[in-house]
């Protein structure tokens, strides 16, 4: 993508809720993540000899967030901006211990 010249992207699905006030049809705006895949691909973005370092520790871009809060309040939308969003491997269900589990860890969002 950066080679074609993107600078920002908006990346858009479906998930559930981990909080009673996030129900169906809320937009919610995450800025974390909970990556909880690592059956079914590839652990990495390098391929053979290539050693890189990335720095995630805020993966989210504030100012594009806030510009998509402010798009979402701007049409009357229901919009909770920040919150972790946890992805785990599917297609599963979670016991009532996971998502417990899952809460306690900040998760409001789980796919």
């Amino acid at each position: 993508m950066k080679k074609l010249g993107v600078t920002h992207l908006i990346s858009v699905s479906a998930v559930g809720s981990m909080k009673e006030e996030i129900v169906p049809g809320h937009i919610v705006i995450p800025d974390q993540f909970i990556d909880r895949t690592n059956v079914s691909r590839v652990n990495t973005f390098f391929g053979n000899g290539i050693v890189a370092h990335a720095q995630f520790a805020d993966p989210v871009c504030s100012e594009l967030s806030g510009s998509l809060y402010t798009a979402a309040q701007a049409v009357g939308a229901t919009v909770h901006r920040g919150g972790t969003y946890i992805c785990m491997e599917g297609p599963a269900f979670s016991t009532r211990a996971e998502s417990v589990m899952y809460r306690s860890f900040g998760a409001r969002l789980s796919e």
